[in-house]
């Protein structure tokens, strides 16, 4: 590797998305309740387990988004690891800021936060605290509950969604 592609001076956004998306991502979605009771959500590959004594998580939102103030005012809130079936349901809210996740599509998660029905798995949080890193910022939660089920994952590479593997334990 050339050092010319190490430097940074002459920043290519284009180019750096390009090498993130060399490292693959579950995909998730992130669900809270807006003032008015609709459960709004919105998807992210941005997750990440932060600690497991206390068990701590956080996931990212752009400022610039539509559901910014919705996330980082929220005072809870579920994560929610998607099927490899669920590419539908990720473009739909990864795109619509007025999606709203229907009843029938939801069920009440631990603290009564809801979650998405036929989720691979879900955690259930608080916010602990956020955190402004260049134009995202950061929430990270305390995490109060979770589930886990069987099956494939839906993942994201290279700017495509893939099929994470189903592996017995």
């Amino acid at each position: 590797m050339s050092s010319e592609n190490l430097t940074v001076s002459a920043f290519d956004s284009r180019k750096y998305r390009e090498t993130l998306g060399c490292f693959g991502t579950g995909v998730c979605l992130i669900l809270t309740e807006d003032d008015d009771g609709n459960l709004r959500g919105i998807t992210a590959n941005s997750f990440s387990s932060v600690s497991l004594h206390p068990p701590i998580i956080l996931w990212s939102i752009d400022v610039h988004s539509d559901r910014c103030a919705l996330f980082t005012e929220a005072s809870r809130f579920s994560v929610n690891f998607l099927r490899a079936d669920h590419d539908d349901l990720s473009r739909r809210f990864a795109s619509n800021s007025d999606a709203i996740l229907s009843g029938g599509e939801s069920e009440l998660g631990d603290l009564n936060v809801p979650v998405l029905k036929g989720a691979l798995g879900h955690i259930v949080c608080e916010t602990s605290w956020r955190q402004k890193a260049g134009d995202h910022i950061v929430i990270f939660g305390a995490v109060k509950g979770f589930q886990s089920g069987e099956g494939a994952g839906l993942g994201f590479f290279k700017g495509q969604y893939v099929p994470l593997p189903d592996t017995e334990r």
